[in-house]
């Protein structure tokens, strides 16, 4: 029979702090550090520190929206569509343009503001061509 261990909660929170770290350090490689601390409501130096794990998120927001731009990023860079997959500058440009969905805001912006849902559908809109 296998021994169990318990789980400290240290160690829960530095896995949690690890997985934040390799989500902010893509979202970093694909769209960059000034607009990932512009959506993430931050500076640049905060964000290099998550990306590196110096650092952890603060708040729920935080992390709520680094979730969510982690999700939009993979979804509008993978091939849902059985196209060409879109470039990183082509989903940077996206989520710094205005969007006609998202009442002409930024989808950058709307995450930050956290309107998480409407620029999922925002994505998935102009992943078929609207």
């Amino acid at each position: 029979m296998a021994a169990t261990r318990e789980i400290k909660s240290h160690e829960v929170r530095e896995a949690a702090d690890t997985g934040f770290a390799n989500k902010v350090h893509f979202i970093v490689e694909n769209i960059g550090t000034s607009l990932a601390a512009f959506t993430f409501d931050t500076t640049a130096s905060t964000v290099s520190r998550w990306a590196n794990g110096k650092a952890s998120p603060g708040s729920l927001l935080a992390e709520r929206r680094i979730e969510n731009l982690y999700r939009v990023l993979q979804f509008m860079l993978d091939d849902h569509t059985g196209t060409q997959s879109r470039s990183r500058h082509e989903v940077r440009a996206w989520l710094m343009g205005m969007n006609a969905h998202l009442d002409d805001a930024a989808p950058a912006e709307a995450i930050r503001d956290g309107d998480f849902k409407t620029v999922m559908a925002a994505a998935r809109a102009y992943s078929h061509g609207g």
